[in-house]
């Protein structure tokens, strides 16, 4: 930390300029030096010196506080909010926590993206809270949406003013992961209330985000870990880590990342060894397997979803699961919770309904 004139009334330009002929350039650098010495090689008021030095000490030294007043600011600044399955809450000791990094992964289509926006509607819409969605695979569609928001037993406004709570952004690249990163440290965002009035009118209020989403990161860091030259892209990895940490913490919100699951041992060399239970793990890497606080892993329950085909239009023909659907999550690490498992029933709307319903 430089000195910068003007910090006290003692440490004016001309001060400064005489210890920086002294090779003083630098809070570090004046305590290191005698106060005697340097006053009398600087040609500086012995008085002034020791006055600078203080005020210096003030501003940057690092105060030590004991555990009670760290576990007192831990309650005060810690939030818990439910996820809207009980199961899952129970799970989780309580629901997500403010200051924390969890992990949802599964393998591709397992629901993690389901379970994901249901975290995100139970919170904007039971709770209140704003809401932040990085969607790097750009997955959030009416297709993914629709069956969650078409159960809801809510009216249309209350459910309106509640999606407005969600901040939805896509990604590109990493870069734009960090780009996205950045609202969720500003002390408000804008947050429209109400629906559309005479004139375009409308209310609205301002919000902080307490719960970030990213759905997924193995989109945009695979293609960087994954190439010849992996070292850019771990540096990468581990900068991104730093960084949602410290949104989590700094700013006490819940992080929900989504990570892709790959059975262990599934290369060439290894398909003689084949079992009927094949192990599977995170991708991201081994670097990747101490950041998450939690990390759950998340399987559809078989059988309690067949496929219906729904006919609308060529376009949005697709398979689309009835109601309701079921989840089978696993805690895989915990900081603060135990190894568990659970079934997590996920109401949803049929799409054939909600199509028809919109049509009448």
């Amino acid at each position: 930390m430089r000195l910068a004139a003007g910090a006290c009334p003692s440490l004016t330009g001309e001060v400064v300029a005489k210890l920086e002929a002294q090779g003083v350039r630098g809070v570090r650098d004046l305590m290191l030096r005698d106060c005697e010495d340097l006053a009398r090689e600087a040609s500086v008021s012995y008085r002034e010196l020791r006055s600078i030095r203080r005020v210096a000490i003030t501003h940057h030294s690092v105060f030590a506080v004991s555990g009670r007043e760290l576990l007192q600011e831990a309650i005060c600044t810690t939030q818990v909010f439910s996820t809207g399955c009980k199961m899952l809450d129970k799970l989780l000791e309580g629901g997500l926590t403010t200051g924390e990094v969890m992990e949802v992964c599964g393998a591709s289509g397992e629901g993690k993206t389901t379970l994901c926006l249901q975290l995100a509607l139970h919170a904007a819409l039971e709770q209140g809270l704003c809401v932040l969605f990085v969607d790097p695979v750009g997955g959030l569609n009416h297709l993914t949406m629709n069956p969650l928001v078409e159960a809801l037993p809510h009216d249309s406004q209350v459910v309106d003013n509640a999606l407005s709570r969600i901040k939805v952004t896509g990604a590109s690249d990493i870069w734009e992961v960090f780009a996205a990163l950045r609202i969720a440290t500003q002390p408000f965002i804008p947050v429209r209330c109400g629906r559309l009035g005479k004139g375009g009118a409308q209310g609205g209020n301002l919000a902080k985000i307490k719960l970030v989403i990213i759905d997924s990161l193995a989109s945009v860091m695979l293609p960087l870990i994954t190439k010849e030259d992996s070292k850019q892209g771990l540096a990468i990895l581990n900068q991104l880590a730093v960084r949602l940490k410290t949104v989590a913490k700094e700013h006490q919100v819940a992080v929900v990342v989504v990570n892709n699951a790959v059975q262990a041992g599934s290369g060439h060399n290894n398909l003689q060894h084949h079992t009927p239970k094949p192990k599977w793990m995170p991708t991201l890497g081994r670097f990747w397997r101490s950041v998450p606080h939690i990390r759950l892993y998340v399987k559809r329950v078989r059988g309690t979803d067949p496929p219906v085909i729904v006919n609308a239009t060529s376009e949005d023909e697709c398979l689309a699961p009835k109601s309701p659907l079921k989840l089978s999550v696993a805690v895989w690490k915990g900081t603060r919770i135990k190894t568990g498992k659970a079934v997590v029933t996920l109401p949803l709307a049929s799409l054939r309904q909600s199509s028809s319903e919109s049509s009448s």
